[in-house]
């Protein structure tokens, strides 16, 4: 199971827990308990999604050398 989905499942037992809460005390704990793991998910998401787009460092490096190279050959 990822971070997300585990954020998720605690995000929905949150907002269960806040339905069945019976004092006012007890669904505020649940609601912002519901609010800070949406919060999480949609952190661990935009992480991802950047690291997805963030080139390799060793691909970089590997890059740069070849660059580096061809101009010293000319």
């Amino acid at each position: 199971m990822s971070t997300v989905e585990d954020y998720s499942a605690k995000a929905a037992e949150s907002l269960a827990a806040a339905e069945a809460a019976t004092t006012e005390r007890d669904r505020a704990f649940h609601r912002r308990a519901y609010s800070i793991y949406r919060k999480l998910m949609a952190n661990v998401g935009e992480a991802e999604a950047r690291a997805a787009e963030r080139v390799p460092a060793r691909v970089e490096a590997a890059k740069r050398a070849a660059n580096a190279s061809a101009l010293r050959q000319r």
